[in-house]
């Protein structure tokens, strides 16, 4: 099976893009600050506790019917390169996860003939590699534990119910004052409350900060008019 990736809903193969060899496996880097003091011997180091990002190159062939190459040249380059923003990045190598990447180009293909090409494309990635697995929402039941494989991860939480109530993972809870008849999702990567789509965060109090799935065990509870929870983790690692 010829090896390939998909890029911002696209699949390179539709493309006659096919990967030659096995792409690098690069984690991202920390996110170090260093500070010189005079008289002393090192350096300061400031962990910020972030990661940089990851360049992901792909060694690739492209092949074209006789004459055509540049024409399947151009329409390669208008799909890579006219997403706007992070888009979603796969490959046949590592098929369970996924990480979100822009491609700024250029495309620089070798031409054998007017017919085949050969390039390295490079993407710029998030550090992350989020698992497939942790898009998928589950139904929780208060106090069910959820077990974390990778870091620290920022879940999107659907609540229904009516009236008030509270949910607590970890060290954080949050208290909410009126459960909207359309339900309350809480993302904890924009730090965002919404109700179908319209801002929620005025009906929230956070206590303990947004709630976060720590690495390992992590127990989930809540109470009051809370009837249901959909909690899709958003699993990652390096």
């Amino acid at each position: 099976m010829k090896s390939f990736f998909r890029f911002a809903g696209g699949l390179s193969l539709d493309y006659g893009i096919v990967i030659e060899e096995y792409p690098e496996y690069h984690t991202a880097q920390r996110v170090i600050e260093t500070q010189t003091v005079p008289g002393r011997n090192g350096n300061l180091v400031f962990d910020t506790g972030a990661y940089g990002n990851v360049e992901q190159e792909y060694t690739v062939y492209l092949k074209a019917k006789p004459n055509t190459l540049h024409q399947a040249a151009r329409r390669a380059a208008i799909w890579l390169q006219s997403p706007r923003g992070y888009q979603v990045l796969e490959d046949s190598y590592d098929p369970e996860v996924f990480r979100k990447a822009v491609f700024t180009g250029p495309l620089e293909l070798s031409n054998w003939f007017e017919r085949y090409g050969r390039a390295t494309l490079t993407f710029d990635c998030l550090p992350q590699r989020w698992h497939k697995s942790g898009q998928i929402a589950q139904a929780i039941t208060s106090g069910d534990v959820l077990y974390n494989p990778g870091e620290v991860a920022l879940p999107e939480i659907e609540i229904t119910g009516s009236g008030s109530g509270e949910i607590i993972v970890g060290s954080s809870t949050v208290s909410i004052s009126s459960i909207p008849a359309a339900g309350l999702v809480i993302d904890s990567e924009s730090q965002d409350a919404y109700s179908e789509n319209e801002n929620a965060n005025g009906l929230i109090t956070v206590v303990g900060g947004f709630p976060a799935l720590q690495p390992g065990s992590n127990k989930i509870s809540f109470s009051g008019g809370i009837t249901a929870i959909k909690l899709t983790p958003r699993w990652w690692t390096l």
